[in-house]
């Protein structure tokens, strides 16, 4: 290689370089948009997952939402994100009947569609490192989460037929809507790496504490782990 095809290479370089740290000094008064996907665990609802295997713990998250730099250390916006669980449970609880036998529910199968709007500061934890490519956001917020779904009801009667003369078993099933509007309050904490001027790519994780109250069907709190990307647009 020839010392024009070195320099030339060094220059594009220091002009990367270069356009790297306008981008970074350039985050203040600007919008930005933010694409995120992942895993979400809910936790501490009615539904117990008792014997229904693990996987239905693992649900899918979106999340989108539209952000203002204040300054390279500091942002805040408007986030939409998208949710739903899936749990199972049995239950082998018998309740007595008054002319003689039980009846009990044996399965219930709840589903929940959740869609989350929060606003959220964010706080660059690594905003000292001025033109650094990487950025360390930690963030907090309030929302309402949004959600609609419906619960699934199988049971088992046994009834003593009159005379005691013998019994009859019935299967029963269930089928109930349920919607409800919850507050939470949202904690993150997302890696970011800036691969080109106005794009980065995000390793983040966060916990909603969900104020459910008596709410047995809500969970009390959820867990993700996303990937996704920054978009930080120009003025």
């Amino acid at each position: 290689m020839d010392a024009k095809r070195i320099w030339l290479i060094v220059l594009l370089l220091l002009f990367a370089m270069q356009t790297d740290l306008y981008a970074q000094a350039s985050r203040t008064g600007t919008l930005g948009l933010r694409l995120d996907g992942g895993m979400l665990w809910s936790l501490g609802s009615g539904f117990e997952n008792i014997g229904s295997g693990s996987l239905n713990e693992i649900q899918p998250v979106g999340d989108a939402g539209l952000y203002y730099n204040f300054s390279p250390r500091f942002r805040a916006g408007l986030d939409y994100s998208y949710s739903r669980i899936v749990r199972e449970q049995l239950d082998g609880t018998q309740t007595p009947l008054t002319g003689g036998g039980s009846q009990s529910v044996v399965y219930r199968d709840l589903k929940t569609h959740f869609h989350g709007v929060a606003l959220t500061g964010e706080y660059n934890l690594l905003g000292s490192m001025v033109g650094s490519p990487l950025s360390l956001y930690a963030g907090l917020g309030a929302g309402c989460l949004f959600a609609v779904g419906n619960t699934y009801e199988i049971g088992l009667k046994n009834e003593i037929v009159s005379g005691g003369m013998g019994n009859a078993v019935q299967v029963t099933g269930h089928n109930e809507g349920h919607r409800f509007i919850l507050p939470f309050f949202p904690l993150s904490l997302s890696l970011e790496y800036s691969f080109l001027p106005q794009v980065s790519l995000s390793l983040g994780s966060g916990y909603r504490f969900i104020v459910a109250g008596e709410h047995g069907l809500s969970p009390k709190g959820q867990a993700s782990v996303t990937l996704g990307l920054r978009f930080n647009l120009w003025k």
